[in-house]
């Protein structure tokens, strides 16, 4: 702190801040929240505070854990991906809570950069093994990718607390992301083993044979040496209904539809139970009860980003349906009334397959496109389509078919759709290149499975982003 004899310095992994505001909101006491802030004020200053107080291998990048510039002059989401969503996330707390206008801008002008250059299509974050770090903008590499499980919780804690200080369905719209997808996929089915690494391609030959990718497994393990992502994906799961929803003295948030019952204490000392039921991630249908009070209060339902801005909203009660109001403001659909006992609000969301295409500034995507419905994600694995899935490619002029399958004894909705696969071209001499002179191509129905389910059934190949013709 800043009395004399006491550190000048901030916590190397960051993730204090976040537990000291914690702290603070559990006690009162205001001394928790005076040295998180500390934290967040002296990160950055000059002289650097690891350079001259600490040794360790990334004590002379700052750009390695965030202390490059002072929180209001980082303008570059970099270094060890997970210190620096945890770092964001302690920054948007101490906005919150001191109603900061210039840290809360610093958040934004830093999750804008992150989601729109950094971020991949299944949001994992952190391109790079090497730091364990994010890249330059738009490198965001398949099969070495490092997209660490612990950063999309660390992206989930950080769009959590953005939707805090204002809702905004952008950042419930990558906290869905990275949870149906990077998140899921970082734990198998059954729930005994993980991936730390959540790759976009795996070729299991150069995980075993090429150094390069020796972070890449392509098989889940039982546990690691930094055991940090196994007890992470538990301590998430079981607080998920924190990120669900929010509130305020008015309004209930629902940032992610899922089946649940609430209950809100109201002003009037009466007990307001909700009880939400969805169809996600398969199905785009919700419905919402309110039951238990008299007093007027305002429900927020969220308008995914991947619906496009489509949806059917009315009030059913008795198998009658007729309009609701809600004011569509941020993302979000607003609906203040005296709720009724009985009554229903039902959503519908649109679950279209959509072919993704990538930034043309992210080199390795171009020419390729992924699949997703809803939520989730697709990916092909070489249990469905043989192997060499690199000789695949989508039709994309062919209409994706929603199918029922189950992956290692799970109900999961597949995607197939028509494609084709070039055939090998063999050539004569002692090169593995010649002058083209045919390509072949064979007709090939090609399925797909959700993301977070690959790798459930023995080791194989897999992709989510293939060629388009």
């Amino acid at each position: 702190g800043p009395e004399d004899g006491k550190l000048q310095g901030y916590p190397g992994h960051e993730i204090a801040e976040m537990a000291l505001v914690r702290l603070y909101q559990a006690t009162g006491e205001d001394r928790y929240l005076k040295l998180g802030k500390f934290f967040v004020e002296e990160r950055g200053k000059q002289p650097y505070y690891f350079e001259t107080n600490e040794q360790h291998p990334n004590a002379t990048n700052e750009y390695y854990h965030q202390s490059y510039a002072p929180i209001r002059e980082q303008n570059e989401v970099a270094g060890h991906a997970v210190r620096a969503v945890y770092w964001y996330s302690g920054v948007a707390d101490m906005a919150r809570e001191y109603q900061d206008d210039t840290l809360w801008e610093a958040c934004e002008r830093l999750w804008n950069q992150m989601v729109s250059e950094k971020m991949y299509v299944t949001g994992g974050i952190g391109a790079t093994h090497l730091g364990e770090a994010f890249s330059f903008s738009y490198d965001l590499p398949n099969d070495t990718a490092y997209a660490e499980t612990c950063a999309s919780i660390g992206l989930m804690f950080f769009a959590r607390r953005m939707l805090e200080m204002k809702p905004d369905a952008r950042y419930a719209d990558a906290m869905e992301l990275a949870l149906y997808n990077t998140v899921l996929s970082g734990m198998a089915l059954d729930g005994k083993s993980f991936f730390y690494v959540n790759p976009l391609e795996v070729v299991p030959q150069a995980c075993h044979e090429d150094e390069r990718k020796a972070h890449v497994k392509s098989v889940r393990q039982k546990w690691f040496g930094c055991a940090c992502c196994p007890p992470n994906v538990a301590r998430l799961l079981s607080s998920i209904g924190s990120y669900a929803y929010t509130e305020t003295e008015d309004t209930l948030f629902v940032h992610l539809y899922i089946g649940s019952t609430l209950t809100r204490k109201m002003e009037n000392g009466e007990t307001a139970a909700v009880e939400i039921q969805s169809g996600f991630p398969w199905d785009g249908a919700v419905s919402v009860q309110v039951s238990g009070c008299t007093a007027p209060f305002t429900l927020a339902l969220r308008i995914p980003g991947w619906a496009g801005g489509a949806y059917e909203l009315f009030l059913e009660a008795d198998g009658v349906r007729r309009p609701v109001e809600a004011a569509e403001k941020d993302g979000y659909l607003y609906i203040t009334r005296n709720w009724q006992e009985g009554e229903r609000v039902q959503l519908l969301f649109p679950m279209e397959v959509q072919i993704l295409s990538a930034d043309s500034r992210i080199r390795e995507d171009i020419g390729k496109v992924a699949l997703r419905r809803g939520p989730v994600v697709y990916c092909l694995e070489e249990q469905d389509n043989g192997k060499d899935l690199h000789l695949l490619s989508v039709d994309l002029g062919a209409d994706a078919a929603v199918v029922e399958g189950a992956v290692a004894g799970m109900d999961v909705r597949m995607l197939e759709i028509s494609g084709k696969r070039r055939e090998p071209v063999y050539l004569d001499g002692n090169l593995p290149y010649g002058i083209v002179r045919q390509v072949k191509r064979e007709a090939v129905v090609l399925r797909f499975i959700p993301y977070f389910t690959w790798a459930n059934r023995g080791e194989n190949e897999m992709c989510v982003w293939v060629r388009g013709e």
